[in-house]
């Protein structure tokens, strides 16, 4: 479900994005068309190319996320932020993450995480996490049982000790906890998540949509300075 949200999002954006990109484009080809009225095909070209910049721009901005994506993925082994399935790794090489933005979960370099909520070189269903002098010290939630359960994992041995008992729940309720304690395993994935890939994208944009604007800017200022009785309409 989280991955559809996500999907509709894009799309529902990137309707949006065309939408007003279009809307900009028949604006500057109509001022454009009015600006130049003589040689009519040097307006044509003018014109056209006025009204092809806010496309340019739109298509930009997806090169930009794109670049910003595979920065994440391969330089920052983090998600790109926009991911259904959200992870970080840590400086151990562990990583955290929460597979459909609900489903909490680390696991140790080299290993996948698999259906039992814990296994060779994982664990799943996490509400709370803290990581402490090597340890990861939590709760998860026990599907058999219904219930809250504490425990403890070794990062340097892989050993997965959990206790008995714990408290009754449902998944519902337990993810809701995962998302409002104070020691959800959201606080640890924020207090390793690199914010650099976010500053690299930012940069992207305002200089690629920047050079896109000057250049339309020197391009009309250009034609019209050069033929001034244009814009007089002479």
């Amino acid at each position: 479900m989280a991955g559809f949200a996500v999907l509709m999002t894009i799309l529902t954006y990137g309707l949006l994005g065309v939408i007003a990109a279009g809307i900009v484009s028949v604006c500057l080809y109509s001022c454009t068309k009015r600006r130049v009225r003589k040689d009519g095909h040097r307006r044509n070209n003018v014109a056209l190319l006025s009204a092809a910049a806010p496309f340019v721009g739109l298509l930009w901005l997806a090169v930009a996320l794109l670049i910003h994506v595979q920065i994440s993925n391969k330089l920052a082994n983090q998600d790109c932020g926009f991911s259904p399935d959200p992870y970080v790794t840590l400086p151990s090489g562990y990583v955290l993450g929460s597979a459909n933005t609900y489903d909490g979960y680390f696991k140790a370099p080299g290993f996948e995480t698999g259906v039992p909520v814990a296994g060779p070189g994982y664990v799943r269903s996490i509400i709370d996490l803290q990581l402490s002098h090597g340890y990861f010290i939590g709760t998860q939630f026990d599907f058999k049982a219904s219930r809250i359960r504490a425990f403890v994992f070794d990062t340097r041995t892989r050993a997965f000790q959990t206790s008995g008992g714990g408290e009754s729940s449902t998944w519902e309720a337990a993810v809701t906890r995962a998302r409002d304690d104070a020691t959800s395993y959201w606080k640890l994935y924020e207090q390793y998540r690199r914010h650099w890939p976010n500053y690299i994208l930012l940069a992207l944009i305002i200089g690629g949509e920047g050079a896109i604007c000057v250049w339309l800017w020197k391009l009309l200022t250009t034609e019209f300075k050069a033929r001034p009785e244009l814009v007089q309409g002479r």
